[in-house]
């Protein structure tokens, strides 16, 4: 939670970035900028990218800073993280894997009451997905996604070419994707 001081200094700043002062931006910046990072960077485990999401974020706090109106400063950054993490994930055509969302729902239900709920419904709903897939199907989920087996790998395991063991993950994940899309923006609303 932000102290009540620590509130007052963001209006103060705030107030000057509205002004332009570059000062109170750069220290925005400097107060603010680990905030941003490990916000982007939980999201998107890529330091690169996370690094372009952080200044991105700044970039429009510069620009958006004089002409919008921003009660809560750290609140305005976590929302423009998320939004810009969603949008690249749009733009990329990228999911974070099912089980890496349940598993940052299930870090923020500890916290929340209603994120436990949710997270509770959001894995009984994930788990009968994995049960309506073909018996085929499962056991190749569970090789790759719970024992992290490569196609190869479960290829030469199940006796199938690895060209089918790829269509089969395929056809998983479209699957899983296309029914627990939703989840996505639900759990980056949801995480810190």
């Amino acid at each position: 939670m932000s102290s009540s001081n620590e509130m007052d200094d963001d209006v103060d700043l705030l107030l000057r970035l509205k002004r332009g002062d570059r000062l109170a931006f750069e220290f925005i910046f400097k107060k603010y900028w680990t905030f941003v990072y490990d916000s982007a960077f939980r999201r998107l485990k890529d330091h690169a990218v996370a690094e372009d999401v952080t200044q991105d974020v700044f970039v429009q706090l510069w620009t958006a800073g004089q002409a919008t109106i921003i009660i809560n400063l750290k609140s305005y950054l976590f929302i423009s993280v998320r939004n810009k993490v969603i949008r690249l994930f749009q733009r990329q055509s990228k999911f974070v894997p099912i089980e890496d969302m349940l598993a940052q729902l299930k870090l923020g239900a500890s916290e929340r009451s209603d994120a436990n709920l949710l997270y509770k419904e959001l894995s009984l709903a994930y788990e009968a997905l994995i049960l309506q897939l073909s018996a085929q199907q499962q056991i190749i989920y569970d090789l790759k996604f719970t024992q992290n087996l490569s196609a190869d790998e479960i290829a030469q395991r199940l006796g199938l070419s690895p060209k089918t063991v790829r269509n089969q993950i395929g056809k998983i994940n479209y699957k899983l994707r296309t029914s627990l899309f939703s989840l996505l923006f639900i759990i980056l609303f949801l995480s810190l």
